[in-house]
């Protein structure tokens, strides 16, 4: 019995392994699952810094495969307009910074996002490419505005009195 102590201690970081690498896997399987490919609806014709040319759009969702566990997280809300330039085959040639958060860091890492996104779009052998997806991203900071919500926020401050607070456990 106790040799077989040691063993199942050398065995216990192989099985946290394997748990860790089949967390990683249905992750990515999850973030993949959204990518299918969708058709192109024609948007119009926009102008860019590239020109006028077409844009097109989804009819359901969102029109780029993005893993959204590398968009910046702040301390503050913003939003970022990007232009971007997609090829047929749905790479990302060039992305165009249309309006900035205000932010350069971010502004930096959301266009290096948005360089290395795809586009879901499949294009009719109609359609003229490259084409313009116009895409805004926007993260809003919540904040507790209501007693309720007060828990949640570590400024708030609960300055009320001991013992005037609600009644609990139906005593008075």
């Amino acid at each position: 019995m106790k040799q077989l102590l040691p063993l199942a201690q050398s065995l216990l970081p192989l099985a946290v392994l394997v748990l860790l690498v089949g967390a990683c896997s249905s992750t990515q399987y999850a973030l993949n699952q959204n990518a299918q490919p969708v058709p192109a609806r024609a948007n119009g014709t926009v102008e860019t810094r590239w020109g006028a040319l077409p844009t097109y759009k989804a009819d359901q969702g969102n029109p780029l495969v993005l893993n959204p566990q590398r968009i910046p997280v702040s301390p503050s809300s913003y939003k970022v307009e990007v232009d971007l330039l997609v090829e047929r085959d749905g790479t990302v040639r060039d992305v165009a910074l249309r309006n900035s958060s205000g932010i350069p860091e971010i502004d930096k890492v959301v266009t290096a996002e948005f360089k290395d996104a795809r586009s879901r779009l499949v294009l009719a052998p109609t359609d003229s490419a490259p084409y313009v997806i116009r895409y805004t991203l926007a993260r809003q900071l919540a904040v507790a505005d209501n007693r309720s919500d007060a828990h949640n926020d570590y400024h708030f401050v609960d300055d009320r009195p001991m013992g005037t607070g609600a009644p609990y456990w139906g005593k008075p």
